[in-house]
């Protein structure tokens, strides 16, 4: 698995080309997190026409399978309950897992200091794959396709 992740500088290499591009009309979007740490800009928050939402596991979404299962992102299949015996509200606002993704003090290596941790926190799917490669399981590691040097 960790084989067929993309290594960081492919990745910031691919968002470069894909941003270099004039569409006018239609904006290129995307809603990977790392897409806003692809142009580099001296205001860490002016970002251009890049989305800068970030994840929204947990912060502004989660997802609801067919079976009901509650996961925190469609690609993070991390179960948190099931909307058939638990209520919707109460997941949102008690999970252990939601919690954590929502508390930058748990986030390790370069994720848990990056100034834009608000705009980013990563993909937490793909940390999520590269943990469990190398013999872990934690969503909270930093993500292995960022390519932004630690301050």
């Amino acid at each position: 698995m960790l084989n067929e992740i993309l290594p960081a500088d492919t990745v910031k290499a691919l968002y470069e080309r894909i941003f270099s591009v004039n569409t006018g009309s239609p904006e290129i979007v995307t809603g990977d997190p790392v897409a806003s740490q692809s142009l580099t800009k001296t205001d860490p928050g002016d970002f251009g026409n890049v989305p800068t939402g970030g994840c929204a596991a947990g912060i502004s979404g989660m997802t609801i399978l067919p079976d009901g299962t509650l996961v925190p992102c469609r690609r993070l299949h991390v179960p948190i309950g099931n909307i058939r015996k638990d209520s919707l509200r109460e997941v949102w606002a008690a999970s252990d897992v939601l919690n954590a993704l929502r508390d930058r003090e748990g986030y390790k290596g370069k994720c848990d200091v990056c100034n834009r941790w608000a705009q980013c926190r990563g993909c937490r799917a793909i940390v999520n794959a590269y943990s469990i490669s190398k013999g872990g399981h934690d969503i909270l590691v930093e993500d292995p396709q960022c390519f932004i040097e630690k301050p």
